[in-house]
């Protein structure tokens, strides 16, 4: 049996290696809207991973989950993205680098949010503390928000159009 230390461990690694994944692809960008959005879920993850550090602490020192707004500093969750944040296909222009290993980068990272966003939901129904569940559930909302994001980006793309810049990009996580 999978103990709630044993799956936030688990979820730690996942995060852990969406980081390093993120920061690796905004090095490997080929334009500066690419870039920002790739450091902008390195964040994001970054803090996914600190608060499932002081989570996981938590629960091993007491046995008991600590609600959101009882985390230590910098270990908040942003609000999940919504498509409303996108622009439509109309609003872009120019032509991505023939070359560009966006395609690449967002199929992979795809399917690690899809996995990351469902490994969520299914910790959430498996641990019994509310308070753990609330932020699982909370944490795999946001993961599909990644994942919409990326799908519209890998769309974009696909259509001949650049990488969007949306205003989240710009703003420090909250």
């Amino acid at each position: 049996m999978v103990t709630e230390v044993d799956a936030l461990r688990l979820a730690i690694e996942k995060e852990r290696g969406a980081h390093q994944y993120y920061s690796d692809a905004a090095k490997r960008a080929t334009s500066e809207a690419s870039k920002k959005m790739f450091l902008w879920l390195a964040d994001e993850e970054k803090g996914h991973l600190q608060l499932l550090e002081s989570q996981c602490a938590a629960v091993e020192q007491n046995g008991e989950w600590f609600a959101e707004d009882k985390a230590p500093a910098g270990c908040k969750l942003s609000t999940p993205i919504e498509r409303s944040e996108f622009p439509n296909l109309s609003e872009t222009k120019d032509e991505p680098k023939p070359e560009a290993p966006e395609m690449d980068i967002l199929s992979r990272a795809i399917a690690d949010e899809r996995d990351a966003a469902q490994s969520y939901a299914d910790m959430a129904e498996a641990v019994s503390d509310p308070r753990g569940e609330e932020m699982l559930r909370k944490l795999s909302q946001i993961e599909h928000g990644h994942l919409a994001l990326l799908e519209e980006e890998y769309e974009f793309i696909r259509r001949s159009k650049p990488m969007f810049p949306i205003h989240r990009f710009t703003l420090p996580r909250n």
